[in-house]
């Protein structure tokens, strides 16, 4: 079965989920499939909360309600599937529901975590020498010299002109680690993920700036 016609149906058991979205957006009955905001998502390979996932739906209530404005409408788990069933329902280039679908209805992945599930591999970022991926990470300091600014820079991470005795690959991979290990309710985790595709990762190196 289709991934996200399985996470939908999953989610709707008990009738508190989102199978209803499941059966019909989805286009169970029809045999089609409905481009809508879970679409998109399970293409860009999220994986959409169900019931099984209770802890996760617990901490998006708790993380939804922590930035509203207001404590007095809180909801509880069974409303936020609610509200993610009509959120992933809606139109595939509804970018504020995609955006906030992504936020509160998929099962939450640190940036390295992230990386993996599309297909792009973190360096080591501990080890010595050729075990922690020495030779790549001096490769892509050399480049954030020139390169690491502005919209290419990592958080306060400045590296100055190379010579013999720089530790630059060691300062990159530092700020790599930390940077990797940001998880899915950093207010800047979009940032964090676009700075650690071009930094911190094998493909790096390919499409690294000259």
């Amino acid at each position: 079965m289709d991934p996200l016609k399985l996470a939908l149906a999953t989610a709707g058991a008990g009738g508190a989920g989102l199978g209803a979205y499941g059966m019909y957006s989805y286009g169970a009955f029809s045999g089609s499939k409905a481009e809508n905001v879970g679409t998109r998502l399970v293409d860009e390979k999220f994986e959409l909360l169900t019931n099984s996932h209770t802890e996760h739906w617990k901490t998006s209530s708790d993380k939804y309600n922590s930035k509203k404005a207001s404590r007095t409408e809180d909801i509880d788990e069974t409303k936020l599937k609610t509200l993610c069933r009509d959120l992933l329902s809606k139109d595939k280039t509804s970018d504020s529901d995609y955006k906030k679908a992504k936020l509160y209805c998929v099962v939450p992945r640190n940036v390295q975590q992230r990386l993996l599930d599309i297909g792009i591999h973190a360096l080591k970022t501990d080890g010595q020498d050729e075990a922690g991926d020495k030779s790549k990470w001096e490769e892509l300091a050399t480049s954030y010299v020139t390169h690491g600014k502005g919209e290419d820079q990592i958080e306060s991470l400045t590296l100055t002109t190379p010579d013999s005795s720089s530790n630059n690959w060691s300062s990159l991979r530092e700020k790599c680690k930390i940077v990797l290990e940001k998880d899915h309710w950093d207010d800047s985790f979009d940032s964090y993920l676009k700075k650690a595709k071009k930094w911190c990762t094998e493909e790096s190196l390919i499409s690294l700036p000259k």
